[in-house]
């Protein structure tokens, strides 16, 4: 693509996340307080951790088994380093605020390299804009970007690298095995020479990556390390889930709740194995293939997770804009169905900040109302990843690749 439409896509992204942060400037002004943050809609997790995670003291964040990062380690030493510029949580948040604009410019620009017609429908996405300086996710997300866009041009080394850093700062792409397994399945029954020489280098380079950037602070700092595991494991039914809908809505508590989603996901995985051995003969695209498993791996994870963030529209969005670029049959429909989710992702935006104004002594949203923004979101996204799976498994692609 020439310099001066990189440069109109850049000035586009850039223009958007400025006015994205500049719902921020009311509770930067007001110190981030509650509930005013929340009626606001610009509450941050980024300066309430700088001093409750011992960010302003310039400590290691994994140091302090009892108060570490939540996060795994490439967020903690990306938030650490931003905190050595910082004298406060202000200046803590804007740093942040400035990098994440430069991702999100830079992610859009890498989009727009893998899918020239569709990268619009990520910066436009209501909801992600409006999530975008909530946490750090878009560290994650544009490594993520970035190994999609290797792994498109068969650079497996590279992609094996960017998808192990994305692993390292946000974990979600761990999710990605199935899909890394059935990609390199269906490039081998097309290659006669060397079929599993590909897949080794990009599991080597994914597995030296995962492994580097972990390995000193599993070692110096183990409980640290392992907050991150175990307080996700301990954690219980958590704002945005399916779970927190049914306990407002019904008073319903799920026993055994790490095992009971163990349950679904291996039922759910066993309908997928059934359906998908019986298509394996046909003639599949590896690409298109691999961003579809990848999506609803990552769909079916925040449905039935113990919390779903809202901040999380941002790693659907890109997987489900690069998802619909690879082919043109069912454009209309997907189109539509992207649309529909994204406004029900809109609508329990609005609706998480205003329930905690009323569960911060507020003014705003009533429980049941919260718990039906909840099934709306899930349900509009369930609509959008049905309507992508139906279209892709009930017939191979035949058609070229667009973008």
């Amino acid at each position: 693509r020439s310099l001066a439409t990189l440069f109109v896509t850049g000035v586009i992204a850039g223009s958007l996340a400025t006015l994205s942060f500049l719902k921020s400037l009311h509770c930067r002004t007001n110190f981030f307080a509650s509930p005013d943050s929340y009626t606001h809609f610009c509450y941050s997790d980024i300066p309430a951790l700088f001093g409750a995670r011992g960010l302003d003291q310039g400590i290691n964040p994994y140091s302090d088994p009892l108060n570490s990062m939540e996060y795994p380690v490439g967020t903690g030493y990306i938030a650490a380093t931003i905190a050595r510029f910082s004298d406060d949580f202000l200046t803590f948040f804007d740093l942040n605020a400035v990098a994440i604009a430069l991702l999100f410019v830079v992610t859009t620009l890498v989009l727009s390299r893998i899918t020239p017609r569709l990268w619009p429908l990520f910066v436009s996405a209501p909801a992600l804009l409006a999530s975008l300086y909530i946490n750090w996710d878009i560290w994650g997300v544009l490594a993520m970007v970035l190994g999609i866009y290797y792994l498109k041009r068969e650079r497996f080394d590279l992609a094996g690298i960017w998808f192990g850093i994305s692993i390292v700062i946000k974990f979600f792409p761990i999710f990605f095995l199935p899909a890394f397994v059935i990609y390199f399945f269906l490039r081998s029954r097309s290659e006669s020479e060397e079929k599993w020489s590909k897949a080794a280098s990009f599991t080597l380079y994914l597995l030296f990556t995962i492994i580097a950037l972990n390995l000193t602070t599993a070692i110096t700092h183990f409980e640290g390390w392992s907050r991150f595991f175990t307080f996700n494991q301990d954690r219980g039914v958590d704002l945005g889930s399916i779970w927190f809908a049914l306990s407002l809505l019904f008073d319903i508590s799920v026993p055994s709740l790490n095992l009971t989603i163990a349950l679904i996901a291996s039922l759910l995985l066993l309908t997928i194995y059934s359906r998908v051995r019986s298509l394996l003969t046909l003639e599949w695209d590896p690409y298109e293939t691999f961003l579809l498993i990848a999506f609803l791996s990552l769909a079916f994870l925040f449905s039935v997770n113990k919390v779903y963030s809202p901040q999380y529209i941002i790693w659907l969005t890109p997987l489900a804009v690069l998802l619909m670029a690879t082919r043109d049959s069912n454009r209309r429909t997907e189109r539509a169905w992207f649309w529909i989710w994204q406004i029900g992702e809109a609508i329990y935006h609005l609706g998480i900040w205003q329930y905690l104004a009323e569960y911060s002594g507020g003014q705003g949203l009533s429980e049941p109302l919260y718990a039906l923004t909840i099934i709306i979101r899930i349900i509009t996204l369930t609509g959008f990843a049905l309507t992508v799976a139906r279209a892709r498994l009930s017939l191979p692609a035949k058609e070229p690749v667009r973008d």
